[in-house]
C-alpha cells in the first residue's frame, strides 16, 4: 500500500483551469499580444509563472516579464479563492486517505500564500502533512526536487509515493523521482499528451483515482 499520495493542486485538486486561462486572456488583451499567445501559454499551466512568460514572449526583456507576471498576479490573487473551486471527490477523497493512514501533502507550481488560504477556505488544510511550493525548491517541475523533498521530510522512500496530477509536467516529476503516477483528465492535458509522460495509470476523476491510491503500487519493486 502507498504511505503518501503526492497531490498537484491546479487541475487536479480543484478546478482552477478556466479560471486561470481566463486571467491569460485578459493579461494577453492588455498588453496587446497576438491571440495564439494565450492559446500556448496554457498549455503551459503547471510550471512557474514566470518560466511560463519568458516561454510564450521570449524575446522581451526580463523587466518586461516581470511586469506580466505582477499583472497577472494582481488579478488573480484578487480572485485566487473564486477561481479555485475544489473537484467533486476531493472531500471524500481527502477523508478516506486519512482514515486508512495514506499521508496527503501538495506539491505545485504555485505559492502557497495562494494554495493554503483556498484550502482554509474550503475548510482543507487539515488533510495535508505537508504543502510545498514554488518558493520551497531551486529546481521545478518536471525536476524531481518537489517529491524528493516531499519524501525527506516525510523520511519516506519513492516506492512509497505516488504522484497525482493532471499535467504532463507533474507526471514527469513523479518519472525522474522514481515514483508511481497517476494521470487525471481534470486538466489542460488530454490523454494524449499525458501518455506522452508514461504514467503508471491515467483516470478520469478523484474517484477513479482514490481506489487507484487505495489499491497501492502496480509495479513490483
Amino acid at each position: 500500500m502507498y504511505k503518501i499520495a503526492i497531490f498537484d493542486f491546479d487541475g487536479t485538486l480543484v478546478d482552477s483551469a478556466p479560471g486561470i486561462v481566463d486571467v491569460m486572456h485578459q493579461v494577453v488583451d492588455e498588453y496587446q499580444l497576438p491571440a495564439e499567445v494565450a492559446e500556448h501559454w496554457k498549455t503551459l499551466i503547471g510550471i512557474p509563472l514566470v518560466d511560463q512568460v519568458e516561454i510564450i514572449c521570449p524575446t522581451r526583456p526580463r523587466d518586461w516579464h516581470q511586469k506580466v507576471v505582477e499583472r497577472y498576479r494582481e488579478i488573480y490573487d484578487a480572485n485566487s479563492i473564486e477561481l479555485c473551486p475544489p473537484f467533486p471527490g476531493l472531500l471524500n477523497m481527502l477523508q478516506t486517505l486519512k482514515r486508512i493512514g495514506i499521508a496527503s501533502t501538495i506539491a505545485t507550481s504555485k505559492r502557497r500564500e495562494i494554495v493554503e488560504p483556498v484550502l482554509d477556505h474550503h475548510k482543507l488544510m487539515h488533510f495535508f502533512h505537508l504543502i510545498l511550493g514554488q518558493q520551497d525548491v531551486t529546481q521545478h517541475k518536471p525536476h524531481p526536487e518537489l517529491v524528493l523533498n516531499t519524501l525527506k521530510h516525510m523520511t519516506l522512500n519513492p516506492h512509497d509515493a505516488v504522484v497525482i496530477g493532471d499535467s504532463t509536467y507533474d507526471l514527469e516529476m513523479a518519472r525522474n523521482a522514481g515514483v508511481d503516477a497517476i494521470g487525471v483528465l481534470t486538466g489542460v492535458h488530454n490523454r494524449s499528451q499525458l501518455e506522452t509522460a508514461k504514467p503508471t495509470y491515467i483516470v478520469e476523476n478523484l474517484e477513479q483515482a482514490t481506489e487507484l491510491i487505495l489499491q497501492g503500487k502496480k509495479r513490483v519493486a
